[in-house]
């Protein structure tokens, strides 16, 4: 036992080492029943996994290597490879190049955000609608240690697209999703990619933020449907390289055409590297290194100072060729230029994974029959070396009898990054830091979050108290300090671990009510034992050496147990999330003698579709009045006689269900007390639409929602909507998703509605930029609004509309701009003056042009500060005042008779304009 109270545990890694903890990469299951463990220092093949997946596939593990579940996107499988609770239909595809990714959510130990991505296109599922980039919560203290996906939160969509753009929204994503620590040492970053934007949602303590940074790149990628109804420019990996610096992706095709229509399309695929802000989320600095191919797989080396990429090279006739390992030097001033082909083979074009021994695994498979059947991997062993030297291994490990196909399980990237490690992590221990990787420094500071420092290589320190720390790195380089990098670690002092508790079953499961054997639960006893702190796990042993000779908790007893003889005593080992620090306590199985519930039906509310919502909080609380039970007694409802006996599984408070038979058990004081059914039936409920969409100018607003809702007895229900009002009808303010939920406040049933209020915002303009080319100019007019249509008009409010935002030949003078969105709200306009001059002047005092004068121009580059007037012979006849009226046709107080005359002006930039005027008279 490391410690007999405390506890440390690290939420967040920006790193992995390559040493005892920190695996969270340490499992992977991919392909068909694919596995690999990585625990040991060498990759071991798995022959337990549970997904058959041609492409995507995700895992994660804890920081000891103990597996926690897996997924192909679509079901999620737990550490016991059965299917999680709340774990299927999930809106992955396995045909997406990166259907799903783990992030764990921040200073919240074993919670984890499961991000998928379908696959934007109709091959195969013609029907079948495209769904785009979700997320959903899991909790790994649910279903007795096992995890879940949390009610409530699964499949919840991002927006990675322009809703108003109808291709966009109908196909909502590109296959590319990856992730990496942010900059500030307590977030992530998850990114992914769509046309020509990049969408970076920040996932920290608080949730997933589903407001994005959108960075605008110059190359689009929009959908393009071929006639196998394939989009060609969605495959293909995006990688963030693990020190969070740079990206890259690849884009397996960007023009149309398919074998059906000839011509040798498959050759157009490109592979760009980024920039990436690890602060702000920003990609920048895109960079073209690899063209005329069809790329798939890309991937960092582990100190990010290498990349690798997969392509296939396909013949005229789109026929696979071969397929390609190309290497590229991130320190060369010119990466394009430093490709390097590592290997060609027969073998597909795959995916790269970079493993926690440093290694990078490629996947694919012989062109051919490979295709059914192939068992093994390629292996960069040491991909920090250039060329050759990074001795490319083909087709060396074998994980047979199960089959590799193209993709590998994707990570967050920071987990491969080796700058240091964490070592005797209980409270009141001495904690270790210690520097990994090559050793690129002179000195080093130290940071441990709590005001101390040091500057030994490897030092230890003793926190005071429990709590959240983050511990930063700087290494110095002849006396330049470099990047700093840092973990987040947060200490959990674990509570003194009660003694001699006892956990009562009702002894039910055979024939011999009293005979004192029954199967238990084990995990009931998780809350007294841990004083209700979710973030402890516990698990269960049938002696004390047992629970501590487990270091890593593999041999704990199911949590499903059969004790042995009447009143039984385990060894309960209560440990954090993670952790090596734990304590350990006894505890005692007793059983009871059962009582038989049998209350009246319940009611829910009809929902209109053969199901009711029900509220089981109401129906405890009927249950408990009507059988008179004592006020200690407390209710669980479940599917079946099985979950009900074993305290497992139990409904949510609101569930919506048909009409059926439900099952109860009761506890008083933590000990069974009996068990029970109940019936559950429909209700009258008012009908309702589920939800309702209403578009308005930003001009209407405020708008009333809730007037389509009629009821005849409307004091009879509750009315909650989410900006917290309990009125029928709310007004609001700006655009958005409201809703109501409308409730029998007798059931505490109803249901919930949707209001989509859609603000139909109106352009305004931003700046406008004057480009004089002497008698006329050409203005350009931004806008506040990217991603909408947006219409202009130049001195007439009626028009005609023009989508280009360039007005040509706008000759000299006053001009007013109108702009407005294709909806027809609110124009916004803007008057300008543009520079220029008369053509001519006739000065008779008649009040009409009777001065010959410049315009003056609204840009400050653009300010007149001389005029000068010629005769046909140069002889100069005037010099104007910028400010004054202009020329009245005189020369030294005589008129001027009609003819052409010249002029020339000089501007505040030091450009001179010069051409001729017309007087007439």
């Amino acid at each position: 036992m490391r410690h007999p109270f405390p506890i440390v545990t690290i939420f967040l890694l920006l790193l992995c080492q390559q040493a005892v903890a920190q695996k969270e990469a340490g499992n992977w299951y991919f392909g068909d029943h694919a596995g690999i463990s990585f625990n040991s220092g060498s990759p071991v093949a798995l022959q337990d996994g549970k997904i058959q997946t041609i492409e995507g596939a995700t895992t994660i593990s804890d920081r000891n290597g103990n597996l926690l579940f897996y997924t192909e996107g679509i079901t999620v499988y737990d550490r016991n490879h059965n299917i999680m609770q709340n774990g299927t239909g999930l809106k992955g595809n396995v045909s997406s190049t990166q259907s799903a990714i783990v992030v764990p959510r921040p200073s919240t130990p074993g919670r984890y955000y499961i991000f998928t991505v379908d696959k934007p296109d109709y091959f195969r599922l013609a029907t079948n609608p495209i769904e785009g980039v979700h997320y959903s919560e899991v909790d790994m203290f649910l279903n007795n240690g096992n995890g879940a996906i949390i009610e409530g939160k699964k499949n919840i969509h991002l927006v990675t697209y322009n809703p108003n753009n109808s291709l966009e929204n109908e196909f909502k994503s590109s296959e590319k999703i990856s992730a990496v620590i942010s900059g500030d040492c307590v977030s992530y970053w998850v990114v992914t990619q769509f046309t020509n934007k990049f969408y970076s949602f920040n996932v920290s303590a608080a949730g997933v933020n589903t407001n994005p940074i959108i960075s605008t790149l110059a190359n689009n990628f929009p959908p393009l449907i071929n006639d196998l109804d394939i989009n060609v420019t969605a495959a293909g990996y995006l990688k963030i390289s693990p020190n969070g610096k740079k990206m890259a992706a690849a884009y397996a095709g960007t023009t149309l055409g398919s074998p059906r229509s000839g011509g040798g399309t498959k050759s157009n695929g490109k592979v760009f590297l980024y920039d990436f802000d690890d602060l702000t989320g920003k990609v920048t600095n895109e960079q073209l290194i690899l063209l005329n191919t069809y790329p798939y797989g890309v991937e960092f080396s582990p100190e990010s100072t290498k990349l690798y990429a997969t392509a296939n090279t396909f013949n005229e006739e789109d026929r696979l060729q071969s397929g390609e390992l190309y290497q590229f030097d991130l320190n060369s001033t010119n990466v394009f230029a430093s490709k390097t082909l590592i290997n060609s083979s027969n073998n597909v074009a795959g995916a790269l994974q970079l493993a926690i021994d440093g290694k990078i695994y490629r996947a694919g498979y012989p062109m051919g029959a490979g295709a059914e059947h192939h068992s093994k991997l390629s292996v960069i062993n040491n991909p920090e070396e250039l060329g050759t030297a990074s001795n490319y291994t083909h087709n060396s490990f074998d994980i047979s009898p199960r089959d590799v196909k193209l993709g590998l399980p994707p990570f967050v990237q920071s987990l491969f990054n080796s700058d240091f490690d964490v070592e005797e992590l209980c409270f009141r221990d001495a904690t270790l830091f210690t520097i990994s990787g090559n050793k690129d420094y002179d000195t080093v500071t130290w940071e441990f979050g709590d005001g101390a420092t040091s500057t030994l290589e490897n030092p230890t320190h003793t926190y005071s108290q429990a709590g959240v720390y983050t511990v930063s790195l700087t290494k110095n380089f002849n006396g330049i300090p470099l990047d700093p990098v840092c973990k987040e670690i947060t200490i959990v002092e674990i509570p003194q671990v009660p003694n001699d508790f006892e956990l009562s079953q009702c002894d039910t499961q055979d024939n011999n009510p009293t005979d004192g054997i029954t199967e238990f639960n084990l995990q009931l006893a998780k809350d007294y034992l841990t004083s209700g702190n979710n973030s402890l796990q516990i698990f269960f042993y049938v002696s004390q050496q047992a629970a501590q000779n487990d270091a890593l908790n593999e041999n704990a007893l199911n949590n499903i147990y059969r004790n042995t003889q009447p009143n039984e005593t385990l060894y309960a080992k209560v440990t954090g999330f993670g952790s090596e620090c734990f304590n350990i306590t006894s505890i005692k199985l007793k059983t009871t003698t059962s009582v038989n519930l049998n209350p009246s039906p319940a009611s829910g509310c009809d929902l209109g579709d053969g199901t009711a919502e029900f509220n089981f909080a109401t129906i405890e609380a009927a249950i408990i009045s009507e059988l008179a039970l004592n006020n200690t007694i407390n209710l669980s409802f479940h599917a079946d006689e099985t979950d009900a006996s074993l305290g497992e599984n139990p409904f949510p408070e609101n569930y919506i269900s048909t009409p059926k038979t439900v099952y109860i058990r009761a506890n008083s004081d933590d000990i069974c007390y009996g068990f029970g059914q109940i019936d559950l039936q429909l209700t009258s409920f008012p009908k309702t639409e589920m939800s309702y969409e209403f578009e308005a100018c930003t001009s209407q607003f405020p708008i009333k929602l809730g007037e389509e809702i009629l009821l005849n007895n409307p004091q009879d229900y509750s009315f909650i909507w989410s900006t917290g009002e309990n009125t029928s009808t709310i007004l609001v303010e700006q655009g958005g998703i409201y809703s109501l939920r409308l409730e029998d406040p007798d059931l505490g049933c109803g249901r919930t509605i949707l209001f989509n209020v859609i603000d139909k915002e109106s352009p305004i303009i931003q700046d406008v930029q004057i480009e004089n080319n002497g008698v006329n100019s050409q203005v350009t007019v931004t806008s506040n609004i990217t991603d909408v249509t947006v219409l202009y008009a130049l001195d007439d409010i009626n028009g005609p509309y023009q989508t280009d935002p360039v007005f040509r030949d706008v000759p000299g003078g006053t001009h007013i701009i109108y702009i407005k969105g294709e909806n027809d709200c609110d124009i916004s306009m803007k008057e300008i003056v543009t520079f220029g001059f008369p053509s001519y002047f006739t000065p008779n005092n008649d009040g009409i042009h009777d001065h010959w004068k410049p315009q003056k121009s609204s840009d400050p580059n653009f300010q007149i500060i001389g005029i000068y007037i010629y005769d046909r012979y140069g002889k100069l006849l005037k010099q104007l005042d910028p400010n004054g009226k202009g020329w009245d046709g005189t020369f030294n107080g005589h008129e001027m008779p009609s003819d052409d005359y010249w002029f020339k002006i000089l501007l505040s930039n030091g450009k001179e304009f010069g051409d001729h005027l017309t007087l007439k008279r």
